[in-house]
């Protein structure tokens, strides 16, 4: 396998990072809560701004990067999230998710938060597998994707740090 490195996103980043989501919405639309079309539309102060709010890191090879996942803090007390996970369809498979989800479960230990969830599309079984590797198990919650489509559902998995 080519080398990966791991890259933190900072908001200088935001050309890089844009262009990893709309690639992630264009290869999964009915993956995550937002649109190709919602997305194309945020300025550049707004990806700068997305990319202060989170901990976004990028898997990037020679040529580019080739995914990305981030942390964020999460709902309940104690809780971060770890939310839009995307690799490459051509490096699926190939251990870069799992170099994602590690580093946002490092970051997660690092900020002394309890325990780490995420919601992943149901009927994506391969997500699930990859989840579940690192120890993430299903609550048994679910919920829409998006609000607009009530039948694309999601199910929340946790796992303590």
């Amino acid at each position: 396998m080519t080398e990966v490195e791991l890259v933190r996103l900072h908001p200088a980043d935001w050309t890089a990072y844009r262009e990893l989501r709309l690639a992630a919405l264009v290869d999964a639309p009915s993956a995550f809560g937002s649109t190709l079309a919602r997305e194309r539309s945020l300025t550049p102060a707004d990806w700068r701004e997305r990319l202060r709010r989170r901990s976004t890191f990028a898997a990037r090879v020679r040529h580019g990067h080739v995914g990305m996942a981030a942390g964020i803090e999460g709902g309940e007390p104690g809780h971060a999230e770890l939310v839009g996970m995307w690799v490459h369809p051509h490096w699926r498979g190939r251990g870069v998710g799992d170099l994602l989800v590690d580093a946002v479960l490092e970051w997660a230990a690092a900020g002394g938060y309890d325990a780490m969830t995420l919601w992943v599309s149901v009927g994506n079984d391969r997500a699930e597998a990859l989840y579940e590797r690192h120890g993430f198990v299903p609550t048994g919650a679910t919920q829409p994707i998006r609000e607009e489509d009530p039948t694309r559902l999601e199910l929340e998995m946790v796992r303590p740090l």
